[in-house]
């Protein structure tokens, strides 16, 4: 391995981008009304097509520890992808595709992606948070063949939980032969250019406008909350991570929001953030759908359908979260598309139209077109679902239930968050309102009266809250999310408006109605409902912001009013600026941030082990249990509190361990009662003379490896190192760093010893 990773980098660059291309073919069949002819989408559905295709076949038990298959789908999408350019894509229109869009995808793309990589370069340690067990999980996936997957922090118990994201960034490291240190931060760093080069393909489908999908792309993926500044400048805060982390913790406990910049700027390769990019990809292709009025029963058409049914339904896996939220932004698009008339309704003798027959040409049409896009799009998603369920032990969790009034966040604590959407949308809104009052006076009232109609429904949500008894419902949100929404139909919806502004009409619905449904009611829990739920509510929020920032820009340089075009300037100027103060503070405080003693410039994230006085011979054991065990081996280790020092061999090698943190294998279903037994057990193995029982438990969490160091000494007390060294019939020491040992027990696979025998 290279020290700086950079080898490492250009491989997995090669690869994506090779993947990419081969796609594109399909994207621009799929996708012909595009401008970029699905250019920005084949970043993401290249690297798709290839880890959901390895996922599948794992789950079918075809991919065994032979990665010979990975290497086969690598090069058949390739030469799909040529087969692509003789019959989807004459190198011609690639080259005129390229002449006009290359510099903006591949520089929207190439630039964030390099961006962060910069950033991780700065500040590459995998350290703190649950960045740890994400390198845990990673490594695991990396090593690991075989679907159900046990929990690594919980060896042998089945997970139940949505792995899917850090799987396929595995597949990409198996085909790659990339560390997991480095993998995982060149990966989080490409999760940033693909979310930017998605925004990038979405904003440019709705404007057509190559230069504000550029700047609304980049804006938004650097996006901060308020609250950073008004940490800063009204509190007087230092500028660090304190400061960094309190940001994100302006909501009643236990709710809590880490926005998009935030979280790839933390380093958190979570499931959440991995699924960033797929919810914007499934966005994008259920716009298309909507867009689209001729092509939908042909075969590009039911195609993507396909794809965005497939996308979303793996985002069951990937983050299921994100499957219900935009699984209503799918179907809010889905049902209501734009509908081309099958033919031409027969009108009266004078010409005029025949309103029973248009009703019925109508109302047949429409019903036709959504019946074939929920079975097209369902099936798939429904497909990709079910594979998941195979590929998991998941166990049902808690329904949903009331939020009381003790948990219900003030309106200032939206603000704080969400200001920089909130108040340019209102704004815009106005703007928008009065414009169109000036221009349909004769029609406006009975729009208005819509869209009162349109407000009452969407406060239907807090209605049934108050029916509860609840008390101290939060009324301006509420009063927010319905005029917002009202004012959306009113400004952009009514009176025969164009699709594109009718779909932004969409945009700004589906946030606003999500933050009421978040605020008003729990998914699980509070907090995962205010975490997760949140994650939809600023991408869809940022995105109709810089929707309605185009279309009054629009408006505004139309007129003739100078003072009007300084007034908007001026007030742009400002949100951007703030944009940017706030982006630089978040990047200042996550560089300067030095956790470790020694600060390395590299993409390993794991360099700085050897440096740690407590962890140098820890990181020797790490570097020999990495060299020496290929595939799977269950190691024990120290159990202790969570965000510690504990599970550390399991964290820096991907192999399971008999118990890591306790909060977090909960989560993940380890029952209590198994908890409690897997720490007995734990202890009796250090601790305990009686070789019987220690015999039974080895057996039992079919133990390999059992590491002994200071942090096992200091935390099974009384120890007896005479049980292991004195007892080569149950464990041979196999490698020693100093004070710190590993032991293979006698029935592994991994003993010098080791015949096959049995293990009784």
């Amino acid at each position: 391995m290279d020290s700086l990773g950079l080898l490492d980098l250009l491989m997995w660059l090669i690869v994506v981008q090779s993947l990419s291309f081969a796609v594109l073919p399909f994207t621009a069949w799929i996708a012909p009304n595009a401008p970029d002819r699905g250019y920005s989408l084949s970043k993401l559905t290249g690297f798709f097509l290839f880890s959901s295709t390895c996922w599948i076949l794992t789950v079918c038990g075809l991919i065994t520890e032979s990665e010979s298959i990975i290497k086969v789908v690598y090069i058949a999408i390739l030469a799909l992808g040529w087969w692509g350019y003789k019959k989807l894509l004459p190198i011609a229109e690639l080259r005129a595709l390229l002449k006009k869009y290359a510099w903006s995808v591949e520089g929207i793309f190439l630039g964030l992606t390099f961006f962060y990589l910069v950033i991780r370069f700065l500040n590459p340690e995998i350290f703190w948070g649950e960045k740890p067990m994400d390198l845990t999980f990673l490594g695991f996936f990396v090593r690991n063949h075989e679907l159900p997957p046990q929990d690594p922090w919980a060896a042998g118990s089945p997970m139940s939980y949505y792995y899917v994201g850090i799987y396929y960034v595995a597949a990409v490291l198996k085909l790659t032969g990339i560390p997991v240190p480095v993998g995982y931060n060149i990966a989080i760093s490409m999760v940033a250019g693909w979310i930017a080069v998605s925004l990038y393909g979405l904003f440019l489908l709705v404007t057509r406008r190559v230069w504000f999908a550029v700047a609304a792309s980049v804006t938004l993926l650097f996006a901060n909350d308020p609250e950073l500044l008004r940490l800063v400048f009204l509190e007087g805060k230092i500028v660090d991570f304190n400061t960094f982390w309190a940001a994100t913790r302006v909501f009643v406990s236990p709710g809590f929001f880490e926005y998009t910049s935030w979280s790839l700027l933390f380093a958190d390769l979570h499931a959440h953030v991995i699924a960033i990019p797929f919810t914007i990809v499934v966005t994008t292709l259920a716009a298309l759908l909507f867009l689209g009025t001729g092509e939908r029963f042909t075969a590009h058409g039911a195609f993507l359908r396909i794809l965005l049914g497939a996308m979303h339904g793996s985002l069951f896996g990937i983050n299921t979260w994100d499957f219900i939220t935009f699984g209503g932004v799918v179907g809010l698009l889905i049902l209501f598309a734009q509908v081309k008339p099958f033919w031409d309704p027969p009108k009266n003798e004078d010409g005029s139209d025949n309103i029973g027959e248009v009703a019925l040409v109508t109302v047949f049409t429409r019903l036709v077109s959504l019946i074939w896009d929920v079975v097209l799009v369902g099936a798939s998603a429904g497909l990709m679902a079910w594979l998941y369920q195979r590929g998991v032990s998941f166990k049902q969790v808690a329904g949903w239930g009331w939020v009381y009034d003790r948990e219900f966040n003030k309106t200032h604590m939206f603000v704080r968050t969400l200001g920089y959407w909130m108040i340019p949308t209102v704004v815009c809104l106005v703007a928008l309102g009065v414009r169109k009052v000036r221009v349909l006076r004769e029609r406006s009232i009975l729009g208005f009266v819509a869209a009162v109609g349109v407000m009452a429904l969407a406060a239907l949500p807090y209605l049934a809250s108050l029916s509860q008894g609840i008390q101290r419902q939060p009324i301006g949100l509420m009063a927010y999310c319905c005029m917002v929404i009202g004012a959306a139909y009113f400004v952009l919806w009514s009176c025969k408006e164009p699709p594109e502004r009718k779909i932004s009409a969409l945009f700004i619905v589906m946030p606003a109605f999500l933050l009421m449904i978040v605020e008003l009611f729990f998914l699980i829990d509070r907090m995962n409902t205010i975490f997760k739920g949140f994650m939809a509510v600023w991408i869809l929020s940022g995105i109709s912001t810089m929707l309605l920032l185009y279309f009054v820009g629009r408006l505004v340089w139309s007129s003739a009013n100078k003072k009007l075009r300084y007034t908007f300037v001026t007030l742009l100027a400002i949100f951007l600026s703030l944009q940017v103060v706030g982006a630089a503070l978040n990047v200042y405080a996550t560089v300067t941030l030095q956790r470790v003693p020694v600060r390395f410039y590299t993409l390993n994230g794991t360099a700085f082990l050897p440096e740690l006085p407590q962890a140098r011979e820890d990181a020797q054991v790490v570097a020999w249990l990495n060299t020496h065990v290929r595939g799977m081996a269950t190691v024990l280790e120290a159990h202790g509190d969570a965000y510690r020092e504990f599970t550390r061999i399991s964290m820096n090698t991907g192999l399971p361990t008999v118990l890591g943190w306790e909060h977090h294998t909960r989560q993940r279903g380890l029952a209590d009662q198994s908890l409690l037994e897997r720490k007995r057990a734990i202890r009796a193995i250090y601790s305990s003379d009686d070789l019987q029982l220690t015999k039974e438990l080895l057996v039992k969490y079919n133990i390999d490896y059992i590491v002994i160091g200071q942090l096992e000494r200091a935390n099974n007390r009384p120890f007896y190192p005479e049980k292991f060294d004195g007892h080569p019939e149950l464990f041979t020491k196999v490698a020693s760093f100093g004070n710190t040992h590993i032991y293979v027990t006698y029935f592994s696979k991994f003993n010098p010893n080791y015949k096959g025998g049995s293990q009784s």
